[in-house]
């Protein structure tokens, strides 16, 4: 069973979430979602409103985008099918 319009939907938005409120080692919190800070973010608003948005021949989106601004990569999956996880993870 593939997850619909709004469930994936709210998978974004659960990623979006947790990167305006970036937790640091020191325990302040930093805005990750911000274009102006990380450069990653203008293609990531494109990938995910074409995973939301698609109609015909629902697909899974997986990838690696750089984060330039620290010199990592992060991968990322966002699924369709109901038995699979979301990830979001920056790789050191």
């Amino acid at each position: 069973m593939n997850y619909d319009k709004t469930e994936r939907l709210n998978i974004v938005l659960n990623i979006f979430k947790k990167l305006k409120n970036y937790k640091l080692k020191n325990g302040n919190t930093l805005n990750l979602y911000n274009e102006n800070l990380c450069s990653f973010i203008k293609e990531f608003k494109k990938i995910t409103n074409e995973y939301i948005y698609q109609q015909d021949n629902i697909k899974e989106y997986k990838g690696e985008l750089y984060f330039e601004e620290i010199g990592k990569k992060i991968e990322y999956i966002l699924p369709i099918k109901k038995n699979k996880e979301s990830l979001f993870v920056i790789r050191i």
